[in-house]
């Protein structure tokens, strides 16, 4: 009697699961058939370019928001043949200028210390393939 039992509870559980499967096929087939309708490729195509158009001006305002970054970065100097002030990178200025010292009224004015420039002396003026090495009569 056992038996008869487990195999009517096997049976029932086969029929169930094959109609349960084959409706979510017949329901996938015609999920499947509704998408290919020009209605629905058109829908689809329409979320494609709003996501697009969204990822685009995301990406606008992202650069809008760099150049903005970049701009208030930047520092005045005036152009010393036109006199008007232009503005700069910061790295086209070099180091920040330094703070000015506050002067004593009839005092002197603070001393700096003065660049020295480097000299140089072209070794072969005349432009000769000789090294320097050669012309003096050493050898190198």
């Amino acid at each position: 009697m056992k038996r008869v039992y487990v195999f009517g509870a096997g049976v029932a559980l086969g029929v169930a699961a094959t109609r349960r499967t084959r409706r979510a096929k017949e329901a996938a087939a015609a999920a499947m058939k509704a998408k290919l309708t020009p209605s629905a490729i058109a829908a689809d195509l329409a979320d494609a370019i709003a996501e697009l158009g969204n990822a685009v001006g995301a990406f606008a305002s992202d650069v809008r928001q760099g150049a903005i970054n970049r701009r208030a970065s930047y520092r005045p100097l005036v152009d010393n043949s036109t006199g008007a002030v232009v503005m700069v990178p910061p790295e086209a200025l070099g180091p920040a200028p330094e703070p000015v010292e506050p002067r004593i009224p009839g005092g002197l004015p603070p001393t700096r210390p003065t660049p020295t420039r480097a000299h140089t002396v072209d070794p072969d003026p005349a432009g000769s393939s000789r090294s320097a090495a050669r012309r003096v009569g050493h050898r190198a």
